[in-house]
């Protein structure tokens, strides 16, 4: 019972602290090709993912989960030539329990996400379309490292093994 208790408590814990942050680019005028994408993300250390579409930010030690991950439209990533295919918007996210908290991924997320915008003509915005400005970005950030206090005070620190296994 007590084993059973514990999964409960577990499992509620996971349920109430399990954070997947995500940011949406949007063009403001020109569509983009696929392989402006990758080109504006490679020049920030972006590399292409198994999944096509993906674009993931590798971490520092290798086998671990990556950093952040940016998804575009499938279709027009497997186009017969992609530079016919035209992107208005695509996905930058951050999986925040997979990604230990020395890597500085949110630090990294909106400066990806500044940079981006700024080198391809877009908008930052949220899951609804709205934009999304810098002081808003840094309010969520100091959310964020309220988070992984929380975490660590679990012994579920992001990133962690545990806290891997458990917000799979």
């Amino acid at each position: 019972l007590d084993e059973v208790a514990r999964g409960r408590e577990l499992d509620q814990f996971a349920g109430d602290h399990d954070a997947q942050l995500s940011i949406t680019l949007r063009a403001k005028n020109a569509a983009w090709s696929p392989g402006y994408v990758q080109q504006g993300a490679g020049r920030l250390g972006f590399v292409a993912g198994v999944i096509p579409g993906r674009l993931v930010l590798p971490a520092s030690t290798p086998g671990q989960p990556p950093i952040l991950v940016i998804a575009f439209d499938t279709q027009a990533a497997m186009a017969e030539d992609p530079r016919q295919s035209a992107l208005r918007e695509f996905t930058l996210s951050l999986d925040v329990p997979q990604v230990h908290r020395s890597e500085q991924p949110f630090v990294r997320m909106r400066d990806a996400a500044i940079a981006l915008a700024a080198s391809m003509e877009g908008l930052i915005a949220d899951d609804k379309g709205e934009v999304i400005r810098a002081e808003a970005l840094d309010l969520i950030g100091s959310h964020l490292e309220r988070l992984y206090d929380v975490l660590e005070e679990h012994d579920l620190a992001a990133g962690s093994a545990q806290a891997r296994r458990l917000f799979s």
